[in-house]
């Protein structure tokens, strides 16, 4: 499918614009490298995790801008909203928005640990941005930590700026891999810092050639393949979860289902990046969450953990049937006391930021718009990010100028 004369110059700003800012994140990060490293490692990290938050909160902006929609959040009796969701006793906002007749409620807060792993299936090259905003809504988007193709290192800017915020980089071979892994991970633990460390153990997006891998080792391997998910990989899960050890308590199971895509259908082939940022993405983003406990994860087995993530993907492949039927997917309140709540009721009230009450669809769904709660003060935090650095940059620049008229001169 071609490009729309819409399509090429509202993706070439995207880029551009995001292209640039990574450019300043490169640059800001280099900076405080030179000027805190050698004095404290400590206020270094703590200055690279503010980057990174001012770089996403942009990206959140460009999804309000240019992509608005919502996200439908469905809570496991694994991960209660009682603790995964921030209560607000300020209900002034909440009557005021009723009085304007506003449809929607403004993003909320999510109580998500400070350290976790979190996996998921991979539908479409777009689902680590949704995954960052649920980072947004938990106050750790400037600690997230993705593992990527080698390949993505190479990137202009983004490559070097992923390096420079210890993002880990898979060559998919075994060896390596087991060692970039362990040594990055040992230093995220000797530092105790926040870290969601974010992967997807089908390795990459739905695609026809992919589609064919994970049947042919179906076979190969006499068990079913998975009919709306490729079979999962354990080996780099096993690796980390082993790692990071009693240094994280939970890992998160994010299912993620986008409308209008049809069982058969790649999903990546229908919701393309050029699509979502012409407005013609998802106007719903549909995460169904569950968690799990480290310590009674099988780690000291390798068949009982390939075995246990297998089963969890067969059960996100039938979620994934479920949604594809249903348009939804199921909290686990559903059917449950006949409708009758239980002792989750305070979410009900007007004080929850992430409850829109005219659009449940169970005691633990809930809706949230991806936009920013301060738009305009979030937008600009990288930009006045860097007036510290404008110093130095016209000293840099001076230099450069003295040293070519020298040369030339």
């Amino acid at each position: 499918m071609g490009w729309t004369l819409r399509e090429f110059v509202t993706c070439t700003v995207v880029f551009l614009v995001l292209m640039f800012q990574a450019a300043i994140v490169c640059f800001a990060t280099l900076v405080t490298f030179v000027c805190l490293w050698p004095f404290s490692r400590k206020l270094y990290r703590k200055q690279l995790t503010h980057v990174l938050s001012y770089w996403s909160q942009n990206l959140v902006g460009l999804m309000q801008w240019l992509a608005p929609s919502q996200m439908v959040f469905y809570f496991d009796e694994s991960c209660p909203p009682s603790t995964h969701i921030v209560k607000h006793s300020n209900q002034k906002q909440r009557q005021q928005q009723r009085k304007k007749g506003t449809s929607s409620c403004p993003p909320g807060e999510l109580n998500f640990p400070d350290r976790a792993i979190v996996i998921s299936n991979h539908q479409i090259y777009a689902d680590w941005i949704y995954i960052w905003f649920i980072a947004y809504l938990s106050k750790a988007h400037g600690s997230l930590k993705i593992m990527l193709k080698n390949e993505l290192k190479y990137l202009p800017f983004f490559g070097l700026g992923m390096q420079l915020f210890d993002f880990i980089f898979m060559k998919r071979k075994l060896l390596d891999d087991k060692n970039t892994i362990i040594k990055n991970l040992e230093r995220s633990k000797k530092y105790d810092r926040p870290m969601w460390l974010v992967l997807f153990p089908e390795g990459t997006v739905i695609s026809e050639e992919m589609r064919s891998r994970s049947l042919a080792y179906a076979t190969k391997n006499m068990i079913n393949d998975n009919l709306f998910t490729l079979l999962p990989r354990s080996t780099g899960l096993k690796i980390c979860a082993t790692t990071l050890g009693d240094s994280v308590e939970w890992m998160y199971d994010l299912t993620i289902g986008y409308p209008g895509i049809e069982p058969g259908q790649i999903p990546e082939d229908t919701l393309r990046l050029k699509q979502i940022f012409t407005g013609r993405g998802p106007q719903q983003i549909h995460v169904h969450i569950r968690r799990y406990h480290i310590s009674e994860l099988p780690l000291d087995d390798d068949a009982q953990f390939s075995q246990w993530i297998m089963d969890r993907w067969v059960e996100k492949d039938k979620r994934m049937e479920q949604f594809y039927e249903e348009g939804r997917f199921t909290s686990f309140d559903h059917g449950n006391n006949n409708g009758e709540l239980d002792d989750d009721d305070w979410l009900h009230d007007d004080t929850s930021p992430l409850l829109d009450q005219r659009n449940l669809d169970g005691a633990h769904t809930y809706r949230v718009p991806i936009r920013l709660q301060h738009p305009f003060k979030e937008s600009l935090g990288l930009w006045l990010y860097m007036i510290p650095y404008i110093p130095v940059l016209y000293l840099f620049y001076r230099l450069v100028y003295y040293l070519l008229v020298r040369y030339y001169y």
